[in-house]
């Protein structure tokens, strides 16, 4: 790695106000199965049982468990739904305030979306690199499970040393606090954010325009 300066970006609720991960599988899975999952993930106990996992184990077993209705989808076929959820999904949705300020070169996408929708947004806007949670493969085949990148971003980075970041997450906050200048997009959480850095941080805050769902 070189000394250019880095841009790292999120993608959820950073760039487009959209969930992409799940955006994407309500876009793309049909499945009577699909749909009852996500009712029941939706419910108080569904939630509870969720958050409990993902505390204890790092594990988001909703998550997991939907993504696993895309396998025996081919590569190309999920590259082709990922472009058609691009421009028919996410393109209205885009957060204009972020966007505008977006540099034009040395853009890093650091998202725990899919690889696919990643790779996707990467070709959109000319970013030089992207990581994403990795879809597994065999013969060409998705097999319906993942590396979650979800809450492993910092130590999935160790080259990037010269960096700004653009993202929302309280989760990214090892990167914020390593970054040059941080710019966070916030949904009525800037006492969590103002807890967890220091006063003299180099930061620029955006309140969101919508909430998220």
């Amino acid at each position: 790695m070189t000394d250019k300066h880095y841009t790292l970006v999120d993608i959820c609720w950073t760039l487009f106000y959209s969930n992409t991960t799940f955006d994407f599988l309500d876009f793309a899975v049909k499945d009577a199965g699909y749909r009852r999952l996500r009712r029941f993930g939706s419910t108080w106990f569904g939630k509870r049982l969720n958050l409990l996992l993902y505390k204890m184990f790092h594990y988001d077993w909703l998550r997991a468990r939907c993504v696993h209705y895309l396998a025996g989808y081919t590569h190309q076929q999920l590259y082709d739904l990922a472009e058609q959820f691009y421009r028919s999904y996410l393109l209205p949705r885009q957060i204009l305030e972020i966007w505008n300020r977006m540099p034009e070169s040395g853009i890093v996408l650091v998202s725990g979306t899919l690889d696919i929708i990643a790779r996707t947004v990467a070709h959109q806007i000319g970013a030089e690199a992207y990581y994403a949670t990795e879809m597994i493969y065999k013969d060409n085949v998705f097999t319906g499970k993942i590396r979650d990148l979800l809450l492993t971003k910092s130590s999935a980075l160790p080259q990037y040393r010269d960096y700004d970041i653009i993202t929302d997450n309280l989760t990214d906050i090892d990167l914020v606090r390593k970054a040059r200048q941080a710019t966070i997009i916030l949904y009525n959480n800037r006492p969590r954010w103002d807890a967890l850095l220091s006063t003299d941080a180099n930061i620029t805050y955006i309140e969101a325009a919508r909430q998220r769902y």
